[in-house]
């Protein structure tokens, strides 16, 4: 049975930097990460540089070709029935149209959620990312990935065949809970999680209240 693999969390998060090596090896080895955003502000470069005099115009002729790429690419995954792996955010229902084709295909859907504990940190990160010459992104848009990301797979978690939920809101990233299927196989006590997993992913966080020994009783 085929894999996919999508890369899920906050901006800043490092689904770009590290988000890779939380992919199994075979995995690492064999596919190409189609991310997005890379690939989007290099094709604005390539097309304001040599052909397009406009980087308004530039950055729309960008985001068609980088749907276009997409579906060419997702495509010819599932007809080769092949692996496939990508970055991105999937803050309302459309995003997951992709998932559930893959699915309808045969597919084992897994998804690496990296998350942080607020939005403060993940606009922080995003101008220190900007600053060293990466990609800005908008604070409403920040806002919207940050709570919509954690909104959905709330929503959705026992559609998702493994879910892997980590924190990278410091230096060491830690892992959160680990779920198939909405079954909880492996978490940090409930009393442990960060705030932002309790508030964020109140159904992932009652699971794991659920899936916990009940305490054992002195009398």
């Amino acid at each position: 049975m085929p894999d996919l693999y999508i890369l899920m969390g906050a901006n800043g998060a490092g689904k770009s930097t590290t988000g890779a090596s939380y992919l199994p090896l075979h995995i690492q080895n064999n596919c190409e990460i189609f991310d997005g955003d890379k690939l989007y502000w290099q094709k604005v470069r390539e097309l304001y540089k040599k052909s397009t005099p406009s980087i308004k115009e530039a950055k729309r002729i960008a985001d068609d070709w980088l749907t276009e790429e997409f579906m060419t690419r997702s495509k010819k995954a599932i007809s080769e029935n092949d692996d496939f792996v990508y970055e991105g955010h999937l803050p309302i229902d459309e995003n997951w149209q992709t998932p559930q084709k893959f699915k309808r295909a045969g597919y084992r859907i897994h998804i690496i959620y990296l998350g942080l504990s607020d939005t403060e940190v993940s606009e922080f990160r995003v101008f220190e990312r900007a600053k060293h010459g990466g990609h800005n992104v908008p604070p409403y848009e920040i806002a919207r990935n940050f709570y919509g990301n954690l909104l959905q797979v709330n929503k959705r978690y026992k559609f998702i065949d493994e879910l892997k939920i980590m924190d990278t809101s410091e230096s060491k990233p830690k892992a959160l809970a680990l779920l198939s299927n909405g079954i909880v196989e492996s978490a940090v006590h409930h009393g442990k999680l960060p705030e932002w997993f309790e508030k964020g992913l109140p159904r992932v966080y009652r699971a794991i209240i659920k899936s916990e020994p009940p305490l054992k009783s002195n009398f």
